[in-house]
């Protein structure tokens, strides 16, 4: 086992960005950057990956870095359909920070995930987390000065916590070393930036919703890293879906394309297709 801090700069944890996946849903932005403003470890910045919303969210994140202390700014990519994997990626080059905390728009991050991450950061490996799902009441109940409380977190009830329980001792005890494991979610997870670049990131051919998260973990694991679970402790609240605006209907890719990537470790399309260098509009903004 890689000792905690090897390979990174500062020995109390890896220098750290977190990059929010978003589109047209600023609401639910907006609760998931108060989240991360109330964080117990506030040793990061903040990338928004925004897949093209319009207009684009620079005004939103600039205010909210100013009203919840956040370093943050937004790479923002035109709106040709679902393409998150292109925009994490875009999003991944404009910073050189060792940890990559990757969350989705709509799951507000319990306030101690970041210090999990950081704490539970290996160079060489990724991390994966749970995510617990809040019910409509629950959704339709929050603003800023409750998720700023915590108020999210009861999502995690005892049937939630058993089954992130469950997910996280089958991952643990994965004896047949099998690919699909530790299992991720696309929502809730952290990865050395170095083993990022090294399988060339997302890769970019998953144009639809669904298993471009997976296939990124496989190809991780094919380039030799196990992934460590945090299921039993690194936790996001994803809002309802029946109370969040949904972001238009987006299609799934074929099945195929994730089954042909299994030998894989480096992306088909990936970072390097951008040719080391982010393109995409940007902004920052400081609290």
């Amino acid at each position: 086992m890689t000792p905690q801090g090897a390979g990174f700069r500062d020995a109390r944890g890896p220098t750290t960005t977190v990059i929010v996946a978003t589109y047209d849903q600023p609401g639910p932005l907006r609760l998931a950057l108060a989240a991360l403003g109330a964080q117990t470890d506030p040793d990061f910045d903040v990338i928004v990956a925004d897949d093209g919303t319009s207009p684009a969210s620079h005004p939103l994140v600039e205010q909210c870095a100013r009203e919840f202390g956040l370093r943050a700014r937004v790479i923002w990519q035109a709106d040709q359909g679902f393409r998150k994997a292109r925009a994490q990626n875009q999003a991944a080059l404009e910073t050189d920070a060792e940890l990559l905390v990757f969350l989705d728009g709509d799951c507000l991050p319990f306030r101690d995930l970041i210090a999990q991450y950081r704490r539970a950061a290996r160079a060489g490996e990724f991390c994966t987390g749970a995510v617990v799902f809040l019910d409509s009441a629950g959704t339709r109940a929050l603003a800023e000065p409750e998720v700023r409380a915590g108020a999210h977190e009861r999502a995690l009830t005892l049937r939630e916590r058993l089954r992130a329980l469950d997910v996280h001792w089958r991952n643990a005890t994965n004896f047949a070393g099998r690919l699909e494991r530790p299992r991720i979610r696309g929502a809730n997870f952290a990865v050395c930036a170095k083993l990022f670049r090294a399988v060339d990131g997302y890769d970019e051919i998953f144009g639809g919703y669904g298993k471009e998260d997976s296939d990124l973990r496989n190809r991780m694991r094919n380039s030799g890293a196990r992934g460590i679970s945090l299921w039993h402790r690194a936790f996001v609240a994803h809002l309802a879906r029946d109370v969040v605006t949904r972001a238009g209907v987006r299609e799934r890719p074929p099945a195929d394309l994730y089954r042909a990537g299994k030998q894989l470790v480096r992306a088909r399309i990936g970072l390097g297709s951008h040719g080391g260098a982010a393109t995409a509009a940007s902004a920052e903004a400081e609290p």
